[in-house]
């Protein structure tokens, strides 16, 4: 037991730092390395000014404004649309089918309002279409006001159409 002991004081343990696994920082770097030597340091051969895109070449991709000339009767497509959104409010129509007629933002408002689907479903279920008063302030976009009896009550529905990528699409609701 005695030679173990002396052989453990006999030998030395160096210790040695860990290399840096990371690039050091700029202002740990000297200056001399800083520099770049040689035909590096050239301008590369690239124009300074960015290639711009044409504006005459419209977006193939971006939404298409479309007159009223080549759309169909805003009275009649608006009532098959709010027959519509009624029926996907009662429940007997999914609201995925009307994605293609609304806008993101009004789809997103139906969505939303699931929670309180369960108290228009009690008036939504008697409900049907009686007046469509249309509007059209501008080509291409049109104005629904419509009056909608639920049993024995009256509720008042207004929308928005406007003309885009060749079909009506619903930008803004108001059901009362």
């Amino acid at each position: 037991m005695t030679i173990s002991a002396q052989r453990r004081e006999a030998v030395a343990i160096t210790i040695r730092p860990a290399p840096v696994r990371e690039p050091p920082f700029d202002d740990e770097v000297s200056a001399r390395h800083l520099q770049v030597i040689g035909p590096y340091d050239q301008q590369l051969p690239f124009p300074r000014t960015p290639r711009r895109i044409p504006l005459d070449r419209p977006d193939p991709f971006a939404v298409r404004q479309t007159a009223r000339r080549e759309l169909p009767d805003p009275a009649v497509w608006g009532r098959r649309l709010l027959v519509a959104i009624i029926e996907s409010l009662a429940g007997r129509r999914s609201l995925r089918q009307l994605a293609p007629h609304l806008s993101a933002a009004v789809h997103h408002g139906l969505a939303t309002d699931a929670g309180r689907a369960a108290r228009h479903r009690q008036w939504v279920r008697s409900a049907s279409v009686r007046r469509v008063r249309v509007c059209e302030p501008a080509d291409g976009v049109a104005e629904l006001a419509a009056v909608v009896q639920c049993a024995t009550r009256y509720r008042a529905i207004a929308a928005r159409l406007e003309g885009l990528d060749g079909r009506w699409r619903c930008t803004r609701l108001q059901i009362g």
